[in-house]
Formats: structure tokens, sequence, C-alpha cells
């Protein structure tokens, strides 16, 4: 009986995800934010991929700081982390926005949520950016 019950509750939060993840589909705005974060995400791990595959030390500057310089070297496969946190942070805005969408205002969290996702994936190209030019000047 208990097993019945735990997957009667199963199907009941997957119906009502999917809603929710419909609802904010359906919303047009969120349609270009999806874009543009899948843009984003392409662009970071092409860049990211780039820096690991060309660099030849052991060595990779991950992070440097205008006032102190150099503040983090490690190997050159570490580079692919930062877009796992890039996607990281993107599913955590997209959980925060099924979680919001009984919310009277929840178009606006939608359009919050995902433009501070967006905005995240331009700083992320942005550092690798950076970071590329760092390694390979």
């Amino acid at each position: 009986m208990a097993y019945s019950n735990f997957y009667a509750r199963f199907y009941a939060i997957c119906q009502r995800t999917g809603e929710a993840l419909l609802s904010i589909w359906r919303f047009r705005p969120s349609r270009w934010y999806f874009l543009f974060i899948l843009l984003f995400q392409v662009l970071a791990w092409l860049q990211a991929w780039f820096i690991a595959h060309n660099l030849t030390g052991e060595l990779a500057v991950l992070r440097h700081n205008v006032n102190f310089g150099i503040t983090l070297i490690g190997p050159p496969e570490r580079v692919l982390i930062y877009p796992l946190l890039g996607l990281a942070i993107f599913f955590l805005n997209l959980v925060i926005a099924v979680i919001a969408r009984n919310h009277k205002d929840w178009r606006i969290f939608v359009q919050l949520l995902l433009g501070t996702a967006v905005f995240f994936g331009l700083l992320l190209s942005l550092v690798l950016l950076s970071i590329y030019l760092i390694n390979f000047r």
C-alpha cells in the first residue's frame, strides 16, 4: 500500500512540475531568455573546451585580480567548472521559477530569474575570455 501512495505522490509532483514548466514556456518573453541562455552556455562551453584543449602546460591561470594579480592556478581542466556553474545557476533559477508559479506575480519572478541567468551567462563568457587572454597572450 505504501508503494502505491509513493507512486501516486511522485506522479502528481511530476505532473505539476510539467504544467509549471509548460506555463513558463508559454510565457513569450521566457522563450527569448531561454534562447540567450542557450547561446551563452554554448559559447561558454566552446571557450572552456578551447582553453582546456589548447593549453600545453600543466598549470593554467584560472583567476586574475587587478589588485593582487594571479589568485588561482590549477590544471587546465578546471576551467570546465565555469560553464558547469552557469548551468547550475540556470537550473536553480528555473526550479525557483517553478516553485513560485502559484504566486500572483510569477511572470515578474520568471523574468527576474531568467534575466539573472542570462546576465550570469554573459559574465561567465567575459570571465572565460579574460582567462583566454591571460593564458594565450
